[in-house]
């Protein structure tokens, strides 16, 4: 058994999860954000490396059928879960296997235009590491792009030594994961109440502490209680990775360039003086104590003129994915309220609510002509860290992707009947997914077919033990249950409803 899971916890399935970052479309756009030639969107080839349950796979395969998928994870029950799925949602794009890195780097398979690896690379002994450059190095097309994130020094540095207590503590013993987990837990609280000096000095870890108690055990066991954990510094990922011909290019977060609002003058001069970009990157990490990063990375970077950004950016779509009268106008801004130009972004916003649009079409509005290339690109940025909007996909090929998204969306409703572990739904028209509830995909299923929908809700409801919650508190009775289930079935269909047939979810 240590042979084939080589260290990492197979006892219990990885939480099913959707990264929005490792899209297609959200790739592209970072990389040309930041002057990068991306990979084109048409008919690509995709591989996620370590893929878990295969969610984000899947959401994707189904959101751009012209494309074709591959998701690897070593662990055969996250791999037959995910082959489930694409089977329930018939999709013919993608492609699952229980391979390990070393075996997948000897399949014979296409070279691939994107390949991702979410919460992996920190994770794994160094002879998987260095699996995975060789893998990067033959697979990957040249113009290719990577995703790679990783657990980040500095920012470890006060944790790590919790995580190894944690882990001694609980190793050595034939326990389950989830039980290793709650002992670690237990012992670490137990030092912490007798005032251990650690703890004492260094206040963050008892915060994190604190927010372990919270987390999914699942999500725990696969996190810190691997045999192989270490986070990385960002020049030690970059020079490996350069083995593979890989350049460091951006950040798959966009909200990432406004975090130099943090900085005061003295530290952006200090970045800005910085001519090696590797040196810079680490240095940033020192001065906000970063502790994880998702960073794209290119084989053959083609850098872009100012000129041929512009050009490339002012065709590419964006669109709304709330309702227009939730957006508020004072946000948080990577930890800083500022105030929303309403003269900026009302007419933004109520463009946007009409159809997507590509920011050529948006500069050609009457309300928005008098402003600068720049300023509307600045205005779409934010409202993407607000998850105000979305890069989308052109319109070409948009019925074959609804034909799909809808068969993969259908097997997604119909999930939901027995639990909350998707709570996503593929978008034709963004390429990627739309978060979902379950109370709203259960009330979007009902709508979808032939019946009363409270009746609907409440039969599976009172099946599973499960009642509503009212302020606060559960509701008992029937009549209570089924009267709020009513309610909130009519505010569904009066404020959600119009959204998600808007986005082609329905």
């Amino acid at each position: 058994m240590e042979n084939w899971t080589q260290g990492y916890v197979s006892d219990v399935s990885y939480d099913y999860s959707f990264f929005p970052e490792l899209s297609p479309i959200s790739l592209a756009f970072n990389l040309l954000d930041a002057r990068f030639l991306p990979p084109s969107l048409d008919k690509i080839t995709y591989c996620e490396l370590g893929c878990g349950q295969g969610f984000t796979t899947n959401v994707l395969a189904a959101a751009n059928p012209q494309s074709q998928f591959w998701g690897v994870d070593f662990n055969p029950t996250h791999a037959a879960e995910a082959q489930r799925l694409a089977d329930a949602a018939n999709l013919q794009n993608v492609h699952f296997s229980d391979q390990n890195f070393a075996e997948f780097l000897a399949a014979d398979t296409p070279q691939f235009d994107f390949i991702t690896l979410h919460g992996v690379y920190s994770w794994i002994n160094d002879d998987n590491q260095r699996t995975v450059v060789d893998l990067l190095r033959q697979k990957l097309k040249f113009g290719g792009a990577v995703y790679l994130s990783h657990n980040t020094l500095p920012g470890w540095s006060a944790i790590m030594p919790l995580r190894e207590l944690m882990v001694q503590y609980a190793g050595g013993s034939h326990d389950s994961s989830i039980q290793k987990v709650e002992k670690g837990l237990e012992f670490a609280n137990h030092l912490q109440k007798l005032k251990a000096r650690y703890f004492l000095e260094n206040p963050l870890v008892k915060q994190d502490l604190a927010e372990m108690q919270e987390d999914s055990r699942n999500y725990l066991a696969h996190e810190y209680f691997n045999d192989n954990w270490r986070p990385l510094y960002h020049f030690e990922v970059a020079k490996q990775l350069a083995e593979a011909k890989l350049t460091f290019a951006t950040s798959a977060d966009i909200d990432d360039q406004f975090h130099d609002l943090k900085l005061d003058q003295d530290q952006l001069n200090l970045l800005a003086e910085t001519t090696d970009i590797t040196l810079r990157q680490t240095m940033r990490d020192f001065l906000f104590n970063t502790r994880f990063r998702r960073d794209i990375y290119i084989k053959g970077p083609i850098k872009l003129s100012a000129l041929e950004q512009v050009e490339l950016l002012s065709n590419f779509r964006f669109a709304l994915v709330v309702d227009p009268e939730d957006i508020e106008y004072e946000i948080d801004l990577v930890g800083r309220m500022i105030r929303l130009d309403e003269k900026i972004y009302q007419p933004l916003i109520a463009s946007l609510a009409e159809r997507p649009q590509t920011l050529r079409e948006l500069m050609k509005q009457p309300a928005l002509t008098k402003l600068d290339f720049a300023s509307i690109l600045q205005a779409l940025k934010i409202l993407i860290t607000n998850y105000s909007a979305v890069p989308a996909l052109s319109q070409e090929g948009e019925a074959e992707r609804k034909e799909s998204v809808a068969q993969f969306n259908t097997a997604v409703l119909k999930r939901a009947r027995f639990g909350a572990d998707t709570q996503i739904l593929a978008s034709p028209m963004t390429g990627s997914g739309i978060d979902m509830n379950r109370s709203e995909q259960l009330m979007l299923l009902a709508h979808l077919r032939p019946g009363d929908p409270v009746q609907f809700i409440w039969n599976l409801l009172q099946v599973q033990g499960e009642r509503l919650i009212k302020d606060g508190k559960p509701l008992e009775s029937p009549e209570a249950n089924q009267a709020e289930l009513r309610e909130q079935i009519q505010q569904f269909q009066e404020l959600r409803l119009p959204l998600l047939k808007h986005l082609g979810l329905i």
